[in-house]
């Protein structure tokens, strides 16, 4: 990983990208929390993920001010939390063996969680702008159209179920998630794809002599398809 300095102007860059250009620079306590994050092996992704899924919020409030990273810290924390799941990497395996918080408990991500239906709404809202770009392939986007009538279906059902009623519905979303991500990947050349896959190993590379030859080529699988749907602009379906 890169040493903290770097990671923290990475991080600024991507935050001033965020606010359309507006420099907010990440010094004081934003610096000393993007430095936290950089000693406890937090993959840069994750953190521009967790900066993208904030601002999606906030553009959406009353707000008008740019976004400081003080203000993401809840979602770098919940979007790492599902990182760290997806790629089996334990509360042992991190740097600090998890004495940072960022253990997926209350204090680190927050009691909130959306709806099943706006989650799921959101999704169509963003593969409804997926299936808008001509100068992608016909194939990939009759799957994002046929992805957004599945999930379409999914949400009519879930606002006539209740409680377990709506698991099989939910059920429904890695399917689609993982066709969709196949297809994807079809859009990224060989080129970017091997970019994509050293980025990964260089941000993973403060576990790599904590986990097992298996888990690690999980955790740079995960961490890849991470970068092909930033890449391609897909979202990730889950719940």
């Amino acid at each position: 990983m890169s040493d903290a300095a770097d990671y923290c102007r990475q991080v600024e860059a991507h935050l001033t990208r965020i606010n359309g250009g507006h420099l907010v620079r990440v010094v004081g306590p934003g610096f000393a929390l993007v430095k936290q994050w950089a000693d406890e092996g937090v993959p840069l992704s994750v953190v521009f993920k967790g900066i993208e899924q904030k601002a999606d919020r906030h553009k959406t409030g009353a707000s008008r001010r740019p976004l400081r990273i003080e203000f993401c810290e809840s979602d770098v924390c919940e979007v790492f939390e599902a990182w760290r799941r997806a790629t089996g990497i334990s509360i042992a395996d991190l740097p600090d063996g998890g004495r940072s918080g960022l253990d997926g408990g209350p204090a680190s991500i927050g009691s909130k969680r959306r709806s099943p239906s706006k989650a799921i709404d959101k999704a169509i809202e963003r593969l409804g702008r997926l299936a808008g770009r001509l100068e992608l392939p016909d194939e990939f986007r009759d799957a994002v159209s046929r992805a957004i009538e599945r999930l379409s279906a999914m949400r009519d059902g879930l606002a006539q179920s209740r409680g377990v009623a709506r698991d099989p519905w939910l059920a429904q979303l890695e399917p689609i998630d993982r066709d969709l991500l196949t297809q994807a990947r079809r859009l990224v050349d060989a080129q970017v794809l091997r970019g994509l896959t050293e980025q990964a190993e260089r941000e993973l590379a403060p576990y790599r002599d904590r986990l097992a030859p298996e888990a690690w080529e999980r955790a740079v699988t995960v961490t890849v398809e991470r970068g092909v749907r930033a890449h391609v602009g897909l979202p990730t379906l889950e719940w």
